[in-house]
């Protein structure tokens, strides 16, 4: 007989990367007090965003707490090594945050066929610190356009297209602008491709598959190799 699959409590609190705070709050509603939301830009330095991660979830748990969430993927091995607290640590089985986007690896990897060299783009992306747009700027107003369109041509050399992922983000409409300035600057092709709430749905609510999710017992430990080995079975906890 195939073990339950455990359900998302009322009273877990969620700690996530910042790029999908309006798709998460959003989803969560009354709960939305429950979040503890991380800077984007430490994703640049993942030994420092996993001190981050793992100072908070070191952090007092409000009374009645029976898991903590992680909003994240791997996030180049920034996960691999973090315990699990007092109650259950929930994972998303994603190497990164774009799959949660797109509601499934499925979606991902249709987008990554049609083209290799896709450079991925969402509003919560495009509205965090130190994005392609905001590196622009800044290259742009010290050295000037010429430079600045060298810099970006230099760091996106293998991509061959950018794609924004529509979510409902609030301000969607003018970010969505953004993308498109950011690709004729780099003169490439922009795609528009729909995302899905799903991932991100179960993630706060459940049921934790065993196929989408890392489900960490107490005092366990995020190991890197469980990203992308088999699902194992899953022991149904209490909540």
């Amino acid at each position: 007989m195939r073990p339950a699959e455990p359900n998302a409590p009322a009273s877990a609190v969620v700690v996530a990367c910042e790029v999908m705070k309006e798709e998460l709050t959003s989803l969560a509603g009354s709960r939305a007090d429950r979040f503890r939301f991380v800077s984007m830009g430490l994703h640049r330095w993942p030994a420092r965003l996993k001190e981050e991660l793992a100072r908070l979830i070191a952090e007092d748990l409000p009374d009645g707490c029976t898991a903590l969430i992680l909003g994240f993927g791997l996030c180049g091995g920034a996960l691999n090594g973090l315990k699990a607290p007092v109650v259950p640590l929930v994972v998303p089985r994603s190497h990164d945050c774009i799959p949660l986007l797109f509601g499934s690896h499925e979606e991902y990897l249709r987008e990554l066929t049609k083209e290799r060299g896709t450079f991925f783009l969402s509003g919560g992306w495009l509205e965090g610190e130190r994005t392609l747009l905001s590196e622009y700027r800044r290259v742009e107003s010290r050295h000037g356009e010429a430079k600045a369109r060298r810099v970006m041509a230099a760091m996106l050399d293998s991509y061959r297209r950018l794609l924004f992922i529509t979510t409902g983000h609030p301000r969607q409409d003018a970010l969505l602008l953004d993308a498109r300035r950011l690709a004729e600057l780099l003169d490439l092709p922009l795609t528009v491709s729909s995302g899905s709430d799903l991932w991100l749905e179960r993630l706060l609510n459940g049921p934790w598959d065993r196929e989408r999710f890392l489900v960490i017992e107490p005092g366990g430990e995020i190991g890197e190799e469980l990203f992308s080995a088999p699902a194992a079975p899953l022991q149904a906890i209490a909540v």
